[in-house]
């Protein structure tokens, strides 16, 4: 009767059950919590990992609204000359990862080269995520 937006998050971060995959190369895609207040007046809150493997992720706080300037960080990328869209197509390539998988994926290797900095940079995400959860509980 309690479930609440970190409820939903330590489940989708729960290993032993099967949720949370990162066993034989494929790690689980990203997770998504969201709060929908019964007040229509109140935003919709809308977390999400936007990287894989939940357990060393953060779960990024989302606002979907009308006239919402949406910061660099959480944009595609896009590329003025894009080897997709060029005739011949695919000559070149790029890097198409989007930022944040990037970041994910160098946290990932600190994590896994040198467990005590990988330890405090989960616990630097955890914080963050914390102040993200605290900042929705005070809009709604």
């Amino acid at each position: 009767g309690h479930i609440t937006a970190e409820t939903l998050m330590s489940i989708l971060r729960d290993k032993d059950s099967g949720i949370c995959a990162d066993a034989e190369g494929f790690r689980t895609a990203g997770s998504m919590v969201s709060v929908l207040p019964r007040d229509p007046a109140l935003p919709c809150v809308h977390f999400f990992t936007a990287t894989p493997d939940p357990s060393r992720s953060v779960f990024k706080p989302f606002v979907f609204v009308a006239g919402i300037k949406p910061v660099p960080q959480v944009r595609s990328p896009t590329f003025p000359r894009d080897p997709a869209k060029l005739i011949p197509r695919f000559q070149s390539s790029v890097d198409r990862r989007h930022e944040l998988y990037r970041r994910h994926e160098a946290a990932l290797e600190l994590m896994e080269r040198d467990q005590e900095r990988g330890r405090e940079l989960l616990e630097t995400l955890q914080e963050l995520e914390k102040q993200g959860l605290e900042g929705m509980k005070e809009l709604l």
